[in-house]
């Protein structure tokens, strides 16, 4: 299992590395978090980049890389090492679903913003009774009079007051078995917004979504009628690998101001990295840091030679352990610097918060067990 990058892919991966250089992003970020506002300005710079064709065939617009995921997965983890927000670009990873599911009136609306940062699209499906139990949704679809009307209320979704278009499950009012996605313009009659306060994650939207009578067409569906569970188990599977890779990237952050933290401050005529205790932390925080890095570079160099499809069982082990991982990465990194990481604006109480969060958000702890332990055998021999 070779994990080392192409002379191209290094290429790549050191065009992003020298635009996290480019200028001091940490009073932007802090800024953008402090506001709850969408850091549009960085992602615009990623996206001039090429980082919303990384996964795009090059019948759309891709780079054509050969290992997307590998390159996608080193990415994340140059962004995070400086501190960036990545859990604001899961959709722009995403555009491949938009092309394998969408009609080409859906592709045509959602390819053209690609390039410029902006929030597209996302998904909703969580509601105020449904959250891992999908199943349990009560947003109905029913048609009359030659028209298709949506009804319900889905909560915590992310990106909601950023994006334009929401693909929205909903269960058919008169077939209650049968789960249909639809491929929602936010600025449809009947769309109504409620933002949401989180404690991180606080550059993307949270919202409660409200559809009364929302009238579409036919046209209108998402994928296959019928068909909404299974459309969402590839996309499941890439963003719980996704928040693995993106925790991972910003606890090697944590880890490193730590680390320079901890070799500059002296205490009783020592660096508080030579306390023994310390130490501990430290190791540990390798320990963590190196598990870390190899589950989700080996999940990535699997998923590319499986043609970019994650195995579910392989995606909520990267989730479960990396999220958990790199929150105590952090915690630890904030206990060894003491009071600056909890009374002062330095970056360390954003991160903590934000992988806080992601311990819940894009799937729980308790169902990444339950999937992991599902799919076991399967994902120790992949």
């Amino acid at each position: 299992m070779d994990y080392s990058l192409t002379e191209l892919q290094q290429l790549i991966v050191d065009s992003y590395r020298d635009y996290m250089e480019s200028e001091n992003w940490e009073s932007y970020f802090a800024a953008c978090d402090e506001a709850h506002e969408y850091p549009l300005r960085w992602v615009k710079g990623l996206c001039d980049l090429g980082f919303d064709q990384i996964m795009l065939p090059e019948s759309h617009g891709g780079l054509g890389i050969d290992q997307p995921c590998l390159t996608l997965m080193a990415i994340y983890e140059v962004l995070g090492r400086f501190g960036a927000p990545t859990y604001v670009l899961y959709q722009l990873a995403g555009f491949a679903t938009i092309i394998r599911e969408g009609t080409q009136e859906q592709i045509d609306k959602v390819m053209a913003s690609l390039g410029t940062g902006e929030q597209i699209w996302n998904s909703a499906c969580t509601e105020p009774g449904a959250g891992s139990d999908v199943a349990g949704l009560q947003t109905t679809y029913q048609r009359r009079d030659g028209k298709i009307y949506l009804n319900g209320t889905k909560t915590f979704i992310t990106s909601a007051k950023g994006v334009k278009y929401l693909v929205v499950m909903a269960r058919n009012a008169d077939e209650p078995d049968v789960f249909t996605e639809f491929f929602v313009d936010m600025g449809l009659p009947g769309v109504s917004l409620s933002p949401l306060t989180k404690l991180g994650l606080r550059m993307d939207s949270c919202c409660e979504v409200y559809l009364t009578n929302v009238e579409l067409e036919e046209k209108d569906i998402f994928g296959t009628e019928g068909n909404g569970f299974n459309r969402g188990v590839s996309d499941f599977n890439f963003e719980r690998w996704l928040v693995g890779a993106c925790d991972y990237g910003i606890a090697i952050c944590a880890f490193e101001d730590a680390m320079t933290y901890a070799n500059t401050r002296v205490a009783f005529g020592r660096p508080l990295s030579r306390f023994q205790l310390n130490q501990m932390k430290i190791s540990d925080m390798c320990i963590r840091l190196s598990n870390m890095k190899n589950m989700l570079y080996e999940a990535a160099w699997n998923a590319d030679r499986s043609g970019g499809e994650f195995n579910a069982a392989a995606a909520a082990m990267c989730k479960y352990y990396c999220v958990n991982a790199a929150f105590a990465v952090v915690d630890d990194a904030m206990q060894i610097m003491g009071g600056i990481s909890v009374a002062s604006e330095h970056r360390i109480n954003r991160i903590w918060r934000d992988l806080r969060v992601d311990r819940i958000s894009g799937g729980t702890d308790e169902m990444m067990v339950l999937a992991t332990s599902k799919g076991a055998s399967l994902a120790y021999r992949a």
